[in-house]
């Protein structure tokens, strides 16, 4: 399908949102992704297609991007995409992916590194929008105080009781900070971030007894 640009906001340092129009009716699950294709010069190695999350939730219904721009060596597509004006076009297919959230978790524990926010950020915006509860923590690291999405979650968590967020500056998130999740083996836990950091939760969580069912991943490739 052919989807085009609405409009680019820089939304944090490094960061940038993408609003985009579909020219056909477009609906999905907070939490699904889609395939682009950005023809452009010249492209690296990386090629012209990417996969990125829908940021938006369903209700906004136009399709949202939110991507970190690498300030040193980044893809020639990440730079097409900067490039593209309002009104430009590009390719997409989709939506796809089964990182939703699981209609029979006693909780939802919501496991976010740096840019990972995305999928969180369209499921709990639809369950905001929806006015039905959460029921989830969401535990969110990033190197600095500049967390995407930061201003809009901390309202969300303030409309719902039983939505908490706890944020990570500068520093990881441990064992400890996981152990008390697992008395409850009804609860879920979701892994969203850089391919590194969701191989390396996903492990801590098994070894701390999470079977595979428990455990749902999406993980986000380098810039």
């Amino acid at each position: 399908m052919k989807i085009h640009l609405l409009g680019k906001d820089k939304v944090r340092p490094g960061v940038y949102t993408f609003v985009f129009k579909s020219a056909e009716p477009l609906t999905w699950q907070p939490g699904q992704y889609m395939h682009y294709v950005l023809n452009h010069p010249n492209p690296d190695s990386r090629g012209v297609e990417r996969w990125f999350t829908i940021s938006s939730a369903p209700y906004e219904q136009n399709i949202v991007i939110t991507t970190r721009m690498a300030a040193d060596h980044g893809s020639s597509f990440k730079a097409a995409l900067l490039a593209l004006n309002v009104g430009d076009e590009l390719e997409a297919d989709g939506p796809k992916g089964g990182f939703t959230l699981r209609p029979n978790a006693s909780r939802h524990v919501l496991i976010a590194g740096g840019i990972g926010i995305t999928p969180y950020h369209a499921m709990l915006a639809q369950l905001g929008h929806d006015k039905q509860s959460a029921n989830a923590d969401l535990l969110y690291a990033n190197s600095d105080d500049n967390f995407v999405f930061g201003a809009e979650l901390d309202k969300l968590a303030a409309a719902d009781p039983t939505l908490r967020i706890i944020k990570f500056v500068g520093k990881k998130i441990t064992e400890p900070d996981l152990a008390a999740y697992q008395t409850d083996k009804n609860i879920i836990f979701y892994l969203s971030g850089p391919e590194a950091m969701v191989q390396s939760y996903e492990g801590l969580l098994h070894l701390m007894g999470a079977d595979e069912a428990r455990v749902v991943t999406d993980y986000f490739p380098g810039y």
